[in-house]
């Protein structure tokens, strides 16, 4: 049998998509009702060469995007917060901070923001599945 004691961080990747957002309730109500910290991770995605000015842009949205989320965390009574920006390919990333952070949890959407309606999984979810070393929960 699972012991939810034995959860001790709990890392929810977003990116402002509507499954992304389940993801992210779904990892508040598990955070407060066992006192757990909360990890939000936002990641801009880096595709090729993109210029300067459109990176830097893409930094901001997805810090806006964080303070969302922090935001609406702590007024949903969560006292540990703490939001981690990051760039690259997200499933690679998320792994890292997961590693990094000591995250025994991950909360994902089942697809992110500009996948097909049409796949079970996205890449990241699916990636994330295969290759975590912590288990790893999948909010549809």
């Amino acid at each position: 049998m699972l012991k939810v004691d034995a959860f001790q961080k709990i890392l929810v990747a977003v990116d402002d998509s509507k499954i992304s957002n389940k993801a992210f309730q779904y990892a508040c109500l598990l955070a407060r009702n066992t006192k757990m910290p909360l990890q939000i991770v936002h990641v801009v995605e880096e595709f090729g060469n993109v210029g300067y000015s459109i990176s830097k842009e893409l930094q901001m949205i997805g810090k806006e995007i964080l303070q969302k989320y922090e935001a609406r965390a702590k007024s949903l009574g969560l006292k540990s917060v703490k939001t981690i920006p990051a760039r690259g390919n997200p499933n690679e990333e998320i792994l890292k901070i997961a590693d990094r952070e000591n995250v025994d949890t991950i909360i994902v959407g089942s697809r992110g923001r500009y996948s097909s309606k049409d796949i079970l999984l996205g890449s990241t979810s699916y990636k994330l599945v295969h290759y975590s070393k912590c288990t790893v929960i999948i909010v549809k």
